[in-house]
């Protein structure tokens, strides 16, 4: 049984922002990869229920078009 994670506005995100991905881990509700942009690789976890990315030094909430918002 594979686990679906609504990843659409993190790819929103992502080609917004000019970034490549590379999914490593799919679980309930988050995925888990490596991302590449243009200052190198980053890893970052997706919490698709809260809609937010979890980068090594930040976090980005974003909306269901994958726009950056200020965190709730």
């Amino acid at each position: 049984m594979s686990v679906r994670v609504n990843v659409k506005p993190l790819m929103h995100w992502l080609i917004y922002r000019g970034y490549t991905v590379r999914i490593t881990k799919r679980a309930p509700g988050e995925v888990e990869g490596i991302m590449t942009t243009p200052d190198g690789s980053t890893t970052f976890r997706y919490d698709a229920a809260a809609q937010v990315v979890h980068l090594p030094e930040k976090v980005v909430a974003i909306n269901e078009y994958g726009w950056e918002i200020d965190p709730p």
